[in-house]
């Protein structure tokens, strides 16, 4: 019995089973039909979604065909713009170049111009003034032909110290000198070098050019001779006008000394007198002319006190000593003569040719300190000679 009702239980739960497999096929069978169909739907909503992909890429593809093709074309276009560009620019460059030239040469050519105009106003200017100098020296007054014109040249070693134009006019019964300072430059070379070099002819020419009065007699002596002739005079009184401090005079053996004078009147002998008409150190050379026409002037008075021409011995003794380290052209009978004629002349005041006056310092194409003549001539040297030597 109860076997009997198992075996009912087990057809009962399989009948079940089966009755629900049956519904579960059936209802499978009906989902996966409607899943068939509907995927049937999608695959072909997906075979044209294909096709629609299929003509969207074959459309991309050839729009990225033209793109690249645009592209190609544009960076053809754009090379070609920078070469184009690149032309320009250098054209533009070069041309600004050539405009920078052009302009510089013209502003060279009109400095030129300029410069040019300049020195034709200048040479205009340059030989205007030459012409009215060249007129003043045409008008120059002559001199009376019986003006005695001497050159006193003092000499040590190969330079000249002392180039001294003197020169006595018995009409107006005046003695006057002027001192021609050694850094003179004249035709190439200081006027000093001249007598060593070309001799005393030369030294006369010169003067002659510089001061338009040709000195036909000369004195040329050393310091030796200087010293002598003092020294037999019995020196000479001199009046010194302001303090001279010289720390590097010439001494023996190459050294040097100091020589100082201060004002007051001294009575010196050779050595003295040479040493104050020498010292320059502390002075100029200007000054220094000064004072060796101050030296003459006391020789002058000091002879004239001795009555030296109407001494034959004395003068003798003198001629004779002096003349072993003098050269000049005047023998002894003339020179007492002239000292006879001319002890009583004034002696006018000290005349030297400076930077003061006519002339101006330079530099010679080696550097050398030189003087050269205002205006690049002697006419306003020669106009003052022939106005005071007169």
């Amino acid at each position: 019995m109860i076997q009997n009702k198992n075996s009912k239980l087990q057809t009962f739960i399989l009948m079940c089973i089966i009755t629900a497999l049956g519904i579960f096929m059936v209802t499978f069978g009906s989902i996966l039909k409607r899943a068939q169909a509907e995927n049937s739907v999608h695959d072909g909503k997906i075979s044209v979604l294909i096709d629609e992909v299929g003509e969207l890429r074959q459309e991309l593809d050839e729009k990225e065909k033209t793109i690249n093709q645009m592209y190609e074309h544009v960076s053809v276009t754009s090379q070609e713009l920078g070469r184009i560009n690149q032309t320009i620019q250098n054209s533009i460059q070069k041309s600004s170049t050539e405009w920078e030239n052009i302009k510089g040469d013209l502003s060279q050519s009109n400095e030129e111009l300029n410069e040019l105009l300049k020195q034709k106003e200048s040479m205009i200017n340059e030989l205007a003034y030459k012409n009215q100098n060249l007129q003043k020296e045409i008008n120059l007054p002559k001199l009376d032909p019986n003006i005695l014109n001497v050159l006193v040249i003092g000499h040590n070693a190969k330079l000249t110290d002392t180039i001294l134009l003197a020169s006595i006019n018995p009409k107006t019964e005046k003695i006057s000198f002027l001192s021609i300072p050694r850094d003179l430059y004249y035709k190439g070379r200081k006027i000093n070098e001249l007598y060593s070099k070309y001799g005393v002819t030369e030294l006369q020419r010169a003067v002659s050019e510089i001061t338009g009065v040709y000195p036909e007699k000369y004195v040329i002596f050393n310091f030796d001779s200087f010293v002598d002739l003092v020294d037999i005079l019995g020196g000479v009184s001199i009046e010194v006008q302001k303090k001279l401090v010289d720390n590097a005079y010439p001494g023996a053996g190459n050294s040097y000394t100091t020589v100082i004078f201060e004002p007051g009147t001294y009575q010196m002998d050779g050595e003295t007198a040479l040493k104050y008409a020498r010292s320059r150190k502390s002075t100029s050379d200007f000054d220094r002319a000064a004072r060796q026409q101050q030296v003459i002037e006391a020789v002058k008075i000091k002879a004239k006190k001795l009555n030296i021409t109407a001494r034959l011995d004395l003068a003798t003794k003198i001629y004779a000593k002096i003349k072993e380290n003098i050269e000049t052209n005047i023998n002894l009978f003339d020179g007492l003569s002239y000292m006879q004629h001319y002890q009583n002349y004034q002696v006018g005041s000290a005349n030297v040719l400076s930077t003061q006056n006519y002339l101006y310092s330079s530099k010679s194409n080696s550097g050398q300190y030189i003087l050269l003549p205002q205006g690049g001539t002697y006419a306003n040297i020669k106009a003052f000679v022939a106005e005071n030597f007169k």
